[in-house]
């Protein structure tokens, strides 16, 4: 009888929930896999997960007012500040000019094509999912040497973000990172090894030195791009590029699909890759990003992030910490 007071009084505090969108609630979680601690965790998910809810639905209803649509997924049930503290993993530093792994940007010439796609042209790895760990740094790190080594040999292989975690110690493991570190510690450690000799695990552990030793992908360096987004045009023309953004707004969290126009701040929180650019058929310049949170967020993991925004810094910040791995 305690128990059902409890489960009782648990609803009336959060939120009493109808059939109709209980129903979707209790189809959400299946599909997502959640199951919470106790009866009184799940009333307060739920109030979170309706707020999602009607949030969508409202955005969605103007819709031929936004160039981009929102939907549930796995983050539906998430405060903003649980989801950015789970699920992005960079703080914004100024970046040492004194590494001596650090070169100057020196491809402002680069012959810039109108659209291209990295991801079509067979050098960006699968979608992957960083989970509940701000490993965001890793993965951008990660997926840029991967494309660097596939232009370079011809072969796309899957290398280990999990090396980066335990082994990167100027980074802070599944708290927060920067992808300059990340190349950092793949020039002085003569390279980086593949996933499966060093798989993905989520947690911090400590640097598994035999299997980091085991190295295929090697850098001399990174090169910093400056604040514009004309030059980072030029780099992504030559090859997938890490980027700095802010991923904490609403609509950025909920993303499904289109051109994603904001609203966002400035204030630099997860780090994605920059696999593209092109122009929709009326006309709206745009970057093509890959993001580290599976296949359920966005277009099958990847968005489309106005270009040539007008705004200083590219829209949500995006050309304020550019980076790309330079090849030995």
């Amino acid at each position: 009888m305690l128990m059902v007071l409890l489960c009782a009084g648990a609803w009336t505090s959060a939120v009493t929930p109808t059939n109709s969108t209980l129903a979707e609630f209790e189809q959400w979680m299946a599909r997502h896999g959640r199951i919470y601690k106790d009866n009184l965790e799940k009333p307060k998910r739920y109030g979170i997960f309706l707020e999602t809810l009607r949030f969508i639905e409202d955005f969605n209803s103007k819709a031929t007012n936004q160039s981009y649509k929102v939907g549930l997924n796995q983050f539906s049930d998430l405060t903003t500040e649980e989801f950015v503290s789970r699920y992005t993993g960079f703080r914004a530093t100024s970046r040492s000019s004194n590494s001596s792994a650090a070169t100057t940007f020196k491809y402002s010439t680069t012959q810039v094509p109108d659209s291209l796609n990295w991801v079509e042209k067979g050098v960006v790895g699968s979608i992957k999912d960083q989970g509940e760990c701000g490993s965001c740094w890793a993965f951008a790190a990660t997926a840029t040497v991967e494309s660097m080594l596939a232009m370079k040999t011809g072969k796309l292989v899957d290398l280990s973000e999990q090396q980066l975690i335990d082994c990167s110690k100027q980074n802070v493991g599944c708290k927060w990172g920067w992808t300059y570190r990340a190349y950092e510690y793949i020039a002085q450690n003569h390279g980086m090894t593949y996933e499966s000799n060093y798989p993905y695990s989520g947690v911090e552990g400590p640097c598994n030195e035999r299997a980091a030793s085991i190295a295929v992908a090697r850098l001399k360096g990174y090169e910093k791009i400056p604040m514009s987004e004309d030059l980072v045009l030029q780099a992504v023309a030559r090859q997938p590029v890490s980027v700095a953004i802010e991923g904490a707004s609403p609509g950025f969290k909920q993303y499904s699909g289109g051109i994603f126009n904001g609203p966002c701040g400035e204030t630099s929180n997860h780090i994605v890759v920059i696999v593209g650019y092109g122009k929709t058929p009326d006309g709206v310049d745009y970057w093509l990003l890959k993001n580290s949170w599976g296949e359920t967020w966005g277009e099958k993991g990847y968005m489309r992030m106005l270009r040539n925004s007008g705004v200083q810094g590219g829209l949500c910040g995006l050309v304020t910490h550019a980076t790309l791995p330079v090849s030995d």
